[in-house]
């Protein structure tokens, strides 16, 4: 039913609406979290879903988060049926249930409901710094961390104080884990909360009408840019480096075909599903798939699921891109990243014009647990740093950004001296890193820390270790990510994921130097020097 005075330009209002709820939610997150991981580094997305786990509004914030959310609300209305009430809050964190892609992304999701009926639901991902688990390499998702299946936390406004006991017992930082989920529960109130106040302000047929339109709208605009692509197939092939545990040289491969019933990606050829931590939940990809469309055909497409109607997805079960229990999976966004990469080869192929050279091509991150002897409590640290972006056919790479799949701050010195037992000793621009060209790639990032006492555990993760991000068009490739222990000293070696929670002294220096960006088109000269080196020793602000 049409509702009267509902033109284009009130369903406009009322779309933006959702998405200016769902920004507000992430801010309120942000500002109620206890982590830095949270409030500093920004690793966490809010969003309106509908009772299918389709986005109505996204915030902009992690594109893969959307994977956490895909399929938990199918599984909380299957399980939960006519038992969702005004006031509960469920949470879930099972990337095989469909609550999460990994276990430190917890989420958690209220009910939406118009005159008693439920619409869908606020919901909010956070990543959290410790969850439980093994402080080093895990075998399987046991191993992992405390896994969550989809429960009732909050029944109609009570807290369920015995699950709630169970986590922070579980997890060896239980107040920050608290804190946290609070935040979480926090944003999504307020999501609940200001839908109800766009109800009374549109009235509830309008607002439903308006989001069906808005969701409409986006299906509309993306088949429009669709039309604007060549018609046809075009395949690509990367390949993930190492899963840390023995298996190298695992490929990555897609076709996509584009016609008039849409556009298909298809990564059958992928390989299998491995011992190490980089299995994909297939969410995950899925959530890659509808960024890199979202990049290719229109940037401006509304953050909706509207335009994922003209997307088809095959991945076979058991590959490292849809793994099967009980796979590991903790470290799965690395292979996110390179799905991407294999994407947009692909793409170059038919728009040379539009698509960059290979981008840093992992989340390089370290993480530090322990326990700090100076304030006495263990602590969970967590950074992911940012690398060099490819270069464009018209303009450089830019350099120390996160890109594609995520979409994380850096955590302040400040913030990183003030709360744990680790000083910053170097933190800057990785000069001469991008890929040569006739368009440099962007440089990757320095950031050198040391630890404060004894008993400290180190993991890392990230790919392109090997091989650095490839070039287009006779662009040079960026050069690897590497980290390293005591780089200056007569012991320095080098850190992968196969040393992964080894325990390190007081005052050991490690080194992460990421990856930088692919160059586009030959050099012009190759004997000529990166424009980065210009720059020698500029600190990253």
């Amino acid at each position: 039913m049409t509702s009267p005075g509902l033109d284009s330009v009130t369903v406009d209002i009322i779309g933006h609406n959702l998405v200016a709820i769902a920004e507000e939610m992430g801010v309120a997150m942000i500002r109620a979290a206890y982590s830095p991981n949270i409030k500093e580094r920004r690793d966490c997305t809010t969003a309106l879903l509908d009772t299918s786990g389709h986005s109505i509004a996204q915030a902009e914030h992690i594109p893969i988060h959307m994977g956490s959310m895909i399929g938990f609300i199918p599984g909380v209305v299957a399980q939960y049926g006519e038992d969702i009430h005004p006031g509960d809050i469920f949470i879930s964190n099972d990337p095989y249930l469909g609550g999460s892609t990994h276990l430190p992304d917890v989420t958690v999701v209220a009910p939406l409901h118009v005159d008693g009926d439920l619409v869908g639901f606020a919901a909010a991902v956070a990543h959290h710094a410790e969850f439980g688990g093994s402080q080093g390499r895990a075998p399987d998702i046991y191993s992992e961390g405390l896994r969550l299946p989809i429960l009732k936390i909050v029944d109609r406004g009570t807290l369920d104080e015995g699950l709630v006991r169970l986590i922070q017992l579980n997890t060896r930082v239980p107040d920050e884990r608290l804190g946290d989920i609070r935040s979480q529960f926090a944003a999504v109130s307020l999501g609940v909360r200001r839908y109800t106040g766009l109800l009374e302000r549109y009235g509830a047929d309008g607002v439903l009408e308006a989001t069906g339109r808005w969701l409409d709208k986006a299906e509309t605009q993306a088949w429009a840019a669709l039309r604007e692509l060549p018609r046809g197939r075009v395949q690509f092939e990367d390949r993930m480096d190492s899963d840390g545990a023995g298996t190298e040289n695992i490929p990555i491969r897609v076709a996509i075909d584009i016609d008039a019933e849409g556009i298909h990606f298809d990564f059958t050829g992928t390989g299998a599903q491995v011992a190490g931590q980089i299995n994909t939940a297939r969410a995950a990809v899925e959530a890659s798939v509808y960024y890199t469309v979202k990049t290719i055909l229109d940037p401006t497409l509304p953050a909706n699921a509207g335009f994922y109607r003209i997307v088809d997805i095959t991945i076979p079960h058991g590959s490292i891109l849809d793994s099967a229990e009980p796979a590991p999976v903790l470290q799965r966004s690395d292979v996110c990243q390179r799905a991407v990469d294999a994407m947009l080869g692909a793409f170059s192929s038919i728009l040379p014009e539009r698509i960059p050279a290979a981008s840093n091509g992992s989340i390089s991150a370290f993480t530090f647990n322990g326990y700090d002897a100076l304030r006495q409590r263990p602590f969970a640290y967590t950074e992911v740093i940012a690398g060099g972006a490819g270069a464009l056919p018209t303009t450089n790479g830019q350099d120390a950004v996160q890109t594609h799949v995520t979409n994380t701050a850096n955590t302040p010195i400040e913030s990183v001296e003030q709360n744990f037992p680790l000083r910053i000793t170097k933190y800057a621009l990785r000069d001469g890193s991008g890929g040569a060209g006739q368009r440099r790639g962007g440089v990757g990032i320095i950031r050198e820390l040391k630890t404060l006492n004894d008993g400290i555990r180190l993991t890392v993760k990230g790919d392109r270790v090997a091989t650095g991000p490839w070039g287009l068009q006779g662009g040079g490739a960026g050069q690897p990510l590497a980290f390293v222990l005591d780089p200056d000293s007569d012991h320095s070696r080098s850190f992968t994921r196969a040393d992964n929670g080894t325990v390190l002294a007081a005052e050991t220096t490690v080194l992460a130097m990421t990856a930088g960006g692919g160059g586009f088109g030959s050099p012009p000269d190759t004997d000529s020097v990166p424009a980065a080196d210009e720059r020698e020793g500029d600190d990253v602000q």
